[in-house]
């Protein structure tokens, strides 16, 4: 299939999209000839064509940093989502210690407690001595 660059001379819409005018675009070359003898569009000079093929170019190029961009931000989100996983496990450690350190509370609140019984049984026995 044989194709053309032609500059439209008029705004045009195309499958429910509007083409400004002046906008350099690649048709079949029965578009080409259909669109040039309503004067809808003329041949893109030399300057024109090596503009759109630079555009082209350029546009691969964007089309690349892109697919470079996508793959950084992938890796991104696998590390993060290993530091979550390290972040998780620190959770539950921290969650196991600190269920370890409230019982060794509750376990020093049940010491004090029955010391201050035995402080107070001694002091009871001492008073009841000092009679």
């Amino acid at each position: 299939m044989r194709t053309a660059l032609v500059v439209l001379l008029t705004d045009l819409t195309v499958h429910g999209d509007v083409i400004p005018e002046k906008t350099v675009i690649e048709v079949e070359r029965s578009i080409r000839n259909d669109w040039f003898g309503s004067k809808l569009c003329r041949d893109a000079t030399v300057e024109e064509i090596a503009e759109y093929r630079g555009q082209e170019h350029a546009a691969d190029g964007f089309d690349e940093q892109l697919q470079l961009d996508q793959a950084q931000l992938l890796a991104d989100i696998e590390a993060k989502k290993g530091d979550l996983a390290t972040l998780q496990e620190s959770v539950e450690l921290l969650t196991e210690a600190r269920a370890g350190l409230q019982a060794e509370v509750d376990d020093l609140g049940k010491q004090k407690k029955a010391l201050a019984d035995e402080v107070a049984a001694l002091e009871k026995a001492k008073k009841a001595a000092g009679k």
